[in-house]
């Protein structure tokens, strides 16, 4: 399924969480479910608890004042809140020395069952809803907004070379280069270069070209990425005369 960039790296944390739930109801049928239980919760607490708060303060916020969106983000909402409960309950049994094995298949489930809704109908509606502008400002765990820029720059009498390197996320806009064919070659991390309506994935090592008078869009993909920008070096200005 093709997910918009600023959500790659909330979906990549889907991924793990289907592993996670599945390793937690194998483990209630295993040798020893109290080992697999306390693995799960301590995934638990590591990845779901953070990617829940991403979510709730980065994401849903703004999709807030959108009528249609209300209902499908309170039962995301909704389901976080049970899966902390969940979570608790399962602790308390593996405390008190409980039989947990009824517990560890009811929260595995329910995990599981809360990834595909959010993968397969709310991340779509986000992105059906929620415009460009507004999906590239999901900020980063950090609180910042992907961005990126110039590295370093070298150049000669004929040629310009250029570094870049740009956050998970972020993207250079659509822009034309009149006057030069430009190489962009991946360094490292991953990009979606699009070039007029084709679309083209590139990893580290790879490189493509783009003709002058094509409009072009740069993506970082979810761990970012460093690529070279190369051209022919544009002539100096001259006054000529007549």
């Amino acid at each position: 399924m093709k997910r918009h960039r600023a959500l790659v790296p909330l979906s990549h944390d889907h991924h793990q969480a289907l592993v996670a739930a599945r390793r937690l109801r194998r483990g209630a049928e295993g040798a020893d479910p109290a080992a697999a239980a306390h693995e799960f919760l301590r995934f638990f607490a590591a990845d779901s608890v953070p990617h829940f708060r991403a979510e709730e303060e980065r994401l849903f916020p703004l999709a807030a004042d959108v009528a249609e969106a209300t209902e499908p983000i309170v039962r995301a909402l909704l389901e976080h809140q049970r899966l902390h409960a969940r979570a608790a309950r399962l602790a308390e049994r593996l405390e008190g020395g409980e039989d947990a094995t009824d517990a560890m298949r009811e929260l595995g489930e329910l995990l599981e069952a809360h990834v595909r809704y959010e993968e397969r109908e709310l991340f779509p509606l986000l992105e059906r809803l929620l415009d460009e502008a507004a999906l590239a400002s999901v900020p980063r765990e950090d609180g910042a907004v992907p961005r990126g820029g110039p590295v370093w720059g070298l150049e000669s009498d004929d040629l310009n070379a250029t570094l870049l390197a740009w956050d998970p996320g972020a993207e250079l806009e659509e822009h034309v280069n009149e006057e030069r064919d430009v190489l962009v070659a991946v360094v490292d991390g991953t990009a979606t270069v699009t070039v007029g309506a084709e679309a083209r994935e590139l990893g580290s090592g790879e490189a493509t070209i783009v003709a002058k008078g094509e409009p072009r869009r740069i993506a970082a993909g979810p761990a970012g990425v460093r690529y070279l920008s190369v051209h022919l070096r544009r002539p100096r200005l001259q006054i000529r005369s007549r």
